[in-house]
């Protein structure tokens, strides 16, 4: 197990190029919508915003959510760091905790007005596809890994619980967001275990009262729970509009443009 948690990098790589492989593939040859901008300016801007997220988020934080787990494992403290406990019992407890924290704080990215500026760059892509899942402002993306690696401290969670966490998010994160055509009845049972494409596609709605449902990360208990949960929208799946109605499919997609959108007047809801 050790070595895993060494080669968590390289695992997160290798999820992730294939991944994409998959979905962008699935997606070209039997997509779900018709897209409305220019695919290779959208991957390219999206990538080099992932790129700048990402740097900055290594440079800043330095370690890893999987070895702050195995720190904060170390020592007695910490609320799953509890021996009499059995093993696998934490590893679920932390799971299950981990993906409602992440639901609570996409909740909260809504709710209030400020976290709102930064998040709705992720909102703003004209169109869903694989790459709106690289779609994010490097101010949401320091400030989630940061609260992450807290809770993770605060937790003690299992070092493998984490790192199941983390490598199925690479995945999860791209399969949700991506333009693919999961047939009804598969669709509809996996989303009594896992969020699927159609299901997070309502949440990127340009209707507001749409935008506020379907904020689960990888479970979609969550919202059943919490009554967020939607089953369609409105207007169908084939020809509900996605993005922000303020935001203007060449602002949507410019790299500039995406950094500067949270000081923009249009972000205050």
């Amino acid at each position: 197990m050790e070595w895993f948690y060494q080669h968590e990098g390289s695992l997160k790589w290798a999820l992730l190029l294939l991944a994409f492989v998959i979905f962008a593939l699935w997606e070209t040859y039997d997509p779900r919508r018709v897209l409305v901008a220019s695919t290779a300016r959208r991957w390219g801007s999206h990538a080099l915003l992932w790129f700048v997220c990402s740097a900055s988020a290594v440079w800043i934080f330095r370690a890893s959510a999987v070895v702050v787990a195995s720190a904060a494992g170390a020592n007695r403290y910490g609320l799953l760091n509890r021996q009499g406990i059995p093993y696998w019992i934490r590893c679920i407890i932390a799971v299950l905790l981990l993906d409602l924290f992440r639901y609570g704080q996409h909740y909260v990215y809504h709710a209030v007005p400020v976290l709102w500026r930064i998040h709705q760059v992720h909102h703003a892509d004209p169109d869903f596809d694989w790459s709106t899942s690289l779609r994010f402002h490097p101010g949401e993306a320091l400030l989630t890994q940061g609260i992450h690696l807290a809770v993770i401290a605060l937790l003690a969670p299992p070092a493998l619980a984490v790192l199941c966490v983390e490598l199925a998010g690479v995945v999860q994160d791209i399969f949700v967001h991506a333009n693919v055509a999961v047939p009804a009845w598969v669709d509809h049972g996996l989303r009594r275990w896992m969020i699927t494409p159609d299901m997070h596609r309502i949440h990127h709605s340009n209707e507001f009262s749409e935008q506020n449902t379907n904020f689960g990360f990888v479970f979609p208990w969550w919202d059943r729970l919490f009554g967020t949960y939607r089953q369609e929208p409105a207007a169908g799946h084939v020809n509900m509009r996605v993005g922000l109605r303020e935001v203007d499919v060449k602002q949507g997609v410019g790299l500039i443009e995406m950094l500067i959108l949270p000081f923009r007047s249009l972000s205050i809801r």
